[in-house]
């Protein structure tokens, strides 16, 4: 006689295999309590301090989980020695027009497809059969729709796939070129969806913004888009070495620029100190007697005075200006700072 308690964590544990699976992490689950044939709620509350047992599992899976559910039932089924009944229902082509147009979410399967086996072969039987019963215009948009989640766009190999498919059910060429249109969404093939990520991309202005908060909303858009998550990563790599790239770039012209602004100031300083040299020179050639100045002021005017009533004087005094490229303000500033130490050092005071 079947162990009531190891069917029960039996079932725990498809429950816990099929809510793995992707795509199916917010499927709703109904147990079937042991002492009842059709589910009356997830979770059934103890009955007299015993928590009842369950025996089932009911729950519903998206199209496109068809084959996928059933393969993870399959491996189930592999590890039990127990011998399980499976109901698969299949929906009508009605309930799934009215599914899509949200006028009733509700309405019931056309078919039922009842099944009892401990065998993963046998219940993999049911995919061949299970398909059949499906619309195939549902069917077709759905296996397209897989093949673009998977890999971003209809391949060379999923449009062949699709082809045979459409060959098989009997669709027509003009009808399955518009279910691969819907497929699709608004964009024809995987590079552009990739011409439009990297537009949006472009709000993350730094490292960290694609480490934060704004990351998940750029994710939620590449999933909206049904960009494979492998591409979505490649271009958060791709971004991210753009943005390194920027900042290195703006580091080394801060680095240039403060660079080059020292060899400005090193030159700055060589063309004053020769200047200084050359007018410290020019001074000592011209310098005759003075009578006493009453102040510094009056010594370099007296000074600049004798340097420039000589004309050669004056000319070499020009020329060292010149040559050393220094403006009227730099050239004066330095030769008061001469003649100031010259005053002091006269013996003047």
């Amino acid at each position: 006689m079947p162990n009531p308690r190891g069917i029960h964590a039996d079932v725990q544990v498809l429950a816990s295999d099929i809510t793995r699976l992707s795509g199916l992490e917010h499927t709703t689950f109904d147990f079937v309590p042991r002492s009842q044939r059709h589910p009356s709620g997830l979770g059934t509350a103890p009955v007299n301090g015993a928590a009842k047992l369950y025996v089932g599992l009911w729950f519903e899976a998206p199209l496109d989980k068809f084959r996928v559910v059933l393969r993870c039932v399959g491996n189930w089924l592999d590890r039990t020695a127990e011998k399980y009944s499976f109901e698969v229902k299949i929906p009508s082509a009605q309930a799934i027009a009215q599914q899509i147009d949200q006028a009733d979410v509700k309405n019931p399967p056309a078919y039922t497809i009842t099944l009892a086996t401990n065998q993963a072969k046998k219940l993999a039987e049911l995919l061949p059969l299970g398909e059949a019963l499906l619309p195939p215009q549902e069917l077709y948009l759905t296996k397209a729709k897989d093949y673009v989640n998977t890999f971003g766009e209809l391949t060379p190999a999923a449009r062949a796939n699709l082809l045979l498919m459409r060959h098989r059910m009997g669709l027509a060429s003009e009808e399955t070129s518009d279910l691969n249109a819907r497929a699709m969404g608004p964009f024809k093939t995987l590079g552009d969806k990739y011409q439009h990520f990297r537009r949006e991309l472009l709000v993350c202005k730094q490292e960290s913004d694609l480490d934060s908060e704004l990351w998940q909303v750029m994710q939620a858009k590449a999933e909206t888009m049904s960009l494979p998550e492998a591409d979505t990563q490649f271009l958060k790599a791709e971004r991210l070495s753009t943005l390194r790239q920027e900042a290195d770039r703006v580091r080394q012209q801060r680095e240039a620029e403060a660079e080059a602004e020292r060899q400005r100031y090193r030159e700055q300083r060589q063309r004053l100190d020769h200047y200084r040299h050359a007018f410290v020179g020019l001074v000592t050639d011209a310098l005759v007697p003075l009578n006493l100045a009453p102040d510094a002021a009056q010594f370099r005017q007296a000074m600049m005075a004798q340097l420039s009533g000589a004309e050669f004087n004056r000319g070499r005094l020009i020329q060292a200006r010149e040559f050393y490229n220094l403006s009227p303000q730099e050239a004066d500033a330095l030769e008061k700072t001469v003649l100031d130490e010259l005053y002091l050092l006269s013996g003047l005071l």
